[in-house]
């Protein structure tokens, strides 16, 4: 009775180690492929915003991400508005401004500077992308460590130009702790005009 117990039990683990090595072959067979210029994208899906009346794609964060993320991102935009908010998942939360010919994104960045309420630290700057911190300029004798919570915050922005009119895609205006911008920062920059097909 042993032996046959012995026996069954190497059977069985045969069985099931042939079976993760077939499925094993099986799935590295899938492959995604991506533009070569877009690089570390293995967390993100390939979105298509032409159904939003934009001409592009996005890149967003999947479920293999580990933030949250719900399986299908939300778009909310109401009919002839300029603004557009993606959603994935609860902390996900990304808008987009149409600013047609304008060139906003310096504009952006120039209200940054001309107020005082936060002090703002670029992580990362380039011609149409900015990742940066904002930390409340608390004031006055107690100066910030007696206000108790820290009031820090990361956002990205980006401007891309599709079909001629200018889009920004940004974090909301609170902004968002760094894992998540860290996120949003690789799927503004790999925002990409759907090309047609000729």
């Amino acid at each position: 009775m042993k032996n046959f117990y012995l026996t069954f039990v190497f059977f069985s683990l045969g069985i099931i180690f042939t079976a993760c090595g077939e499925a094993t072959k099986e799935t590295t067979d899938l492959k995604i492929e991506y533009p070569e210029e877009l690089d570390e994208l293995d967390n993100f899906e390939a979105f298509s915003l032409k159904p939003f009346d934009i001409n592009a794609l996005i890149y967003l964060p999947d479920a293999t991400a580990n933030i949250g993320t719900s399986v299908t991102p939300e778009v909310f935009h109401e009919m002839d508005s300029y603004f557009w908010e993606i959603q994935v998942g609860e902390n996900f939360h990304l808008t987009i401004e149409d600013w047609g010919t304008d060139a906003a994104f310096q504009d952006h960045l120039n209200q940054l500077n001309d107020q005082d309420i936060y002090i703002v630290e670029f992580l990362e700057k380039e011609d149409n992308f900015a990742y940066y911190k904002t930390e409340l300029n608390v004031k006055g004798k107690g100066g910030k460590d007696n206000v108790g919570v820290e009031h820090i915050s990361f956002h990205v922005i980006a401007q891309h130009t599709i079909d001629g009119i200018n889009y920004l895609f940004k974090t909301k205006s609170e902004g968002c702790p760094k894992p998540i911008a860290d996120f949003m920062a690789k799927s503004v920059t790999s925002v990409e005009p759907i090309e047609v097909a000729s």
